[in-house]
């Protein structure tokens, strides 16, 4: 008899995060693959058949979580939606079952004659975790391009969709890579002079936070807004073209102070989400993290003297030769598969 193994997708417009469980709910490999769904379906079809093909020896059971369907190559989300269905069922290998707004697993026949029960779904396994914490009233999830505030007893109807979720400050349109800085702030200041900041698409967060060095990108498949590269001087070049100028090596320790400038208020406008969520008395809150900008939650803990519980001490996942610090920045993915289970 074959063994199970247990594969989460969470599918997201810029990255697709997988989780891959053996029969025991061991966690054996956790990635996160940049992918830009907007562009074309080649590539996320081509990561399907790869590890479906890898893991074909098993008797495979997928989970899958979706938020690609705001993408805009889409006319709207259902046909998004629809569109991502379809290649999921004929790409990926073995047993399916998409996660629903209304906390049920259904099968693609289900799920392709209900569409809008598939949007932007991940946000609540994480809400189902937070519940169940005894430690964490609030976790603040930011990736790539959002961050979304996820708080106990937070309703789930009435932030069923992204434009509710940005009505009621649970969502922000802000992450920590792909977010254009003159989307943050106006202006800079520059040897002691205010400069405004070009609206342009030049540069972004993640030369921002590449600068601070609290972004390793060797190891990521992540390109700017020129289309290069995450290497330090290319960063630098990307930063000084958003105020104007032609990058010189002189400009180095501006231009360092000035990511630490949009740092702070990177840091200064979750903080603001945080206080409209939970009010000004904030003594009594414990604040955790996840996702690729987890660094920015837990400065902004430091910063204002709020609790933080590191998510690791929880303990919900066992694991074989996994980077606990990989496996929070994509927690969506486990807990797709862990919440089928009913076991965290």
């Amino acid at each position: 008899m074959k063994n199970k193994v247990y594969i989460g997708w969470d599918i997201g417009g810029a990255n697709t995060k997988i989780c891959v469980f053996d029969s025991t709910l061991n966690i054996t490999r956790i990635e996160c693959i940049n992918i830009n769904i907007w562009s074309n379906f080649k590539e996320l079809n081509n990561l399907f058949d790869k590890i479906s093909k890898e893991y074909s020896v098993y008797v495979i059971f997928n989970y899958i979580t979706i938020t690609a369907e705001s993408c805009d190559n889409f006319k709207d989300r259902k046909t998004g939606i629809l569109s991502i269905l379809k290649n999921c069922n004929s790409f990926i290998l073995g047993h399916k079952l998409f996660y629903t707004n209304q906390d049920r697993y259904i099968d693609f026949d289900s799920a392709k004659n209900n569409p809008e029960n598939l949007y932007s779904t991940n946000w609540i396994l994480t809400s189902k975790f937070v519940n169940k914490s005894k430690n964490i009233h609030l976790i603040i999830d930011i990736g790539s391009t959002t961050t979304d505030f996820i708080y106990k007893n937070m309703d789930v109807k009435e932030n069923i969709n992204d434009h509710l979720r940005l009505i009621n400050n649970s969502l922000l349109y802000a992450g920590v890579i792909r977010t254009p800085i003159s989307m943050l702030l106006n202006e800079v200041n520059y040897f002691s002079k205010n400069i405004p900041l070009i609206n342009e698409f030049f540069s972004t967060t993640g030369d921002v936070f590449n600068l601070t060095n609290d972004i390793n990108f060797e190891k990521l498949d992540y390109f700017g807004a020129d289309n290069l590269e995450y290497s330090k001087e290319n960063s630098f070049k990307r930063l000084a073209r958003s105020i104007g100028l032609d990058y010189q090596k002189e400009m180095q320790s501006e231009i360092i102070k000035i990511s630490h400038m949009i740092k702070k208020e990177f840091a200064n406008i979750i903080f603001k989400k945080i206080k409209l969520l939970l009010g000004n008395e904030l003594q009594n809150i414990t604040l955790s993290s996840i996702g690729e900008g987890s660094f920015l939650v837990k400065y902004l803990a430091h910063k204002h003297k709020i609790k933080y519980f590191s998510i690791d001490n929880e303990n919900i996942f066992t694991t074989d030769n996994v980077d606990k610090k990989i496996l929070y920045k994509n927690f969506t993915a486990a807990l797709v598969v862990k919440n089928f289970h009913r076991t965290f």
